[in-house]
């Protein structure tokens, strides 16, 4: 009983942060600029010729850990924030730019991929367990299209439109 009772205390916590759809829309709009910002800088990056990210805990193939990062490939071979600029080109200034505009719009990580089409995707919330829970994205198709929402029993992505092609995707599972 104890137990239950436990794992319910833990998947209540988990479960409990849900996202506020109007406060991130609201956000979007004040912090446009900021948005395209950190877009245009990311298209520019000479790896962009791959799917890449660029955040406070993930940048490229490396994740991090209490200030040591990693790949996934390599749990246990942990390097320096600074060698992991050097591995995937950024500068230090460079990326302390993407942690201001991040910080800026309240975000963790954006990721790029430049395949045809192109997107961009920002990261606005996230809340739930591994396993399931919820991720909110302010995203942008290179070609300007928007999915349409999709609702099934065990998952939805719930679409709203922002405007010139941006769009809110909140993703629970």
């Amino acid at each position: 009983m104890i137990v239950r009772a436990i794992f319910l205390v833990i998947f209540l916590t988990a479960c409990g942060n849900q996202a506020d759809l109007e406060r991130i829309k609201k956000r979007f709009s004040e912090k446009r600029d900021s948005y395209d910002r950190i877009y245009s800088m990311i298209q520019e990056e000479s790896f962009a010729s791959h799917c890449f990210a660029v955040g406070t805990d993930h940048i490229g193939d490396y994740w991090g850990h209490n200030g040591k990062w990693n790949t996934n490939q390599n749990y246990e071979h942990k390097i320096s924030l600074e060698k992991v600029l050097n591995e995937v080109g950024l500068t230090k200034e460079r990326y302390e730019s993407y942690l201001y505009l991040l910080e800026e719009i309240g975000s963790e990580r954006i990721e790029y991929c430049p395949n045809q089409p192109s997107w961009v995707r920002i990261m606005a919330h996230r809340s739930g367990l591994a396993v399931s829970g919820c991720l909110t994205t302010i995203n942008l198709n290179g070609d300007g299209s928007i999915p349409d929402t999709e609702i099934k029993p065990s998952y939805s992505s719930e679409i709203t439109p922002l405007g010139d092609g941006w769009y809110l995707n909140h993703d629970c599972s």
